[in-house]
């Protein structure tokens, strides 16, 4: 984690508020973050922020990695400045072979209201389109499913194909900083969100892998769960397969009896039922003051969605 500063101002972020009141961190601290990763034995970096590509030190960091033997040196980016392809050249040259796109948006025009950034969508398509031409860098592409493009997650999906995208990232809403202010009229009630990840089936085999990050497993058919195309990340996987450095928001913990928690969740009811009650961590709080567990109860009978123990 590099800082909260960005150059897009998108309507659900749950960071860039924070930077009215925290200042980026230092190429000193980051460095030490990646000198300290070394000796730990860890052998992958990602740069997030935030918009890292914005950090005037960003290619020095970089090289920092690759001096210090790290094997895959990422970065998570809008991708605006790698639409200019002197600055993706330089950073190919100093060692970045990863990198891990934002994109909400399948037009300019849904692009431009998600993001209140003129010109962004177009940029963060030439950024893709640039680095693409690289055949030796993972690509892979975040996407969070909001009330105005949730319904066109299947076209975003169309999009990254032709673009020869073949990792895609989708997200839930973090109820934090824009994404809370604004929660109640982005959050997408869970039967409309089942229904448009229903509506990925006939695209999701045409990508190596789609990764769903923080969603509650019972939204998701269950043939979902035995699809070699999918990944779940859970409050089990935050904890167990991603470290993060340089803002530790203290989010996610492990209780004696194994059982994964995310403090802005919790777990009701039905949940005990399931057969992942320890890992998953529950329901959004913030979805429940809104819906109430009536609602969930509702769904998960509709839809038959509970993956019973």
């Amino acid at each position: 984690m590099t800082g909260f500063s960005c150059n897009n101002n998108c309507v659900m972020c749950s960071t860039k508020p924070k930077s009215q009141n925290c200042f980026d961190r230092t190429s000193i601290e980051i460095k030490k973050d990646l000198f300290v990763g070394r000796e730990k034995g860890y052998r992958r970096v990602e740069f997030t922020g935030g918009e890292v590509t914005i950090r005037p030190d960003i290619l020095d960091l970089v090289k920092e990695a690759k001096k210090l033997d790290y094997k895959e040196i990422a970065l998570s980016t809008n991708g605006r400045m790698l639409s200019y392809s002197g600055f993706c050249q330089k950073a190919i040259e100093s060692g970045l072979n990863r990198v891990t796109f934002t994109l909400c948006a399948h037009n300019s025009h849904l692009g431009r209201a998600i993001s209140r950034t003129p010109l962004s969508f177009e940029q963060t398509i030439q950024g893709i389109k640039n680095i693409k031409k690289y055949s030796f860098i993972d690509v892979s592409v975040n996407t969070v499913p909001i009330k105005p493009n949730f319904q066109y997650l299947p076209e975003i999906g169309k999009l990254l194909l032709s673009l020869g995208v073949k990792a895609w990232n989708i997200l839930d809403l973090i109820p934090d900083g824009y994404g809370l202010d604004f929660y109640k009229i982005l959050v997408v009630k869970m039967s409309d969100i089942h229904e448009s990840f229903s509506g990925l089936k006939n695209i999701i085999k045409d990508f190596n892998l789609v990764t769903f990050f923080d969603f509650p497993l019972c939204l998701f058919p269950e043939d979902f769960h035995e699809n070699r195309h999918v990944n779940f990340i859970t409050a089990e996987g935050r904890i167990d397969i991603e470290k993060q450095v340089g803002y530790n928001p203290k989010r996610f913990k492990k209780s004696k009896n194994d059982i994964y928690q995310d403090i802005h969740k919790k777990r009701i009811k039905v949940c005990h039922k399931c057969k992942f009650f320890k890992s998953c961590g529950g329901i959004w709080e913030n979805y429940l003051d809104l819906y109430g567990e009536k609602e969930v109860n509702s769904f998960i009978k509709k839809n038959n969605c509970l993956l019973k123990k």
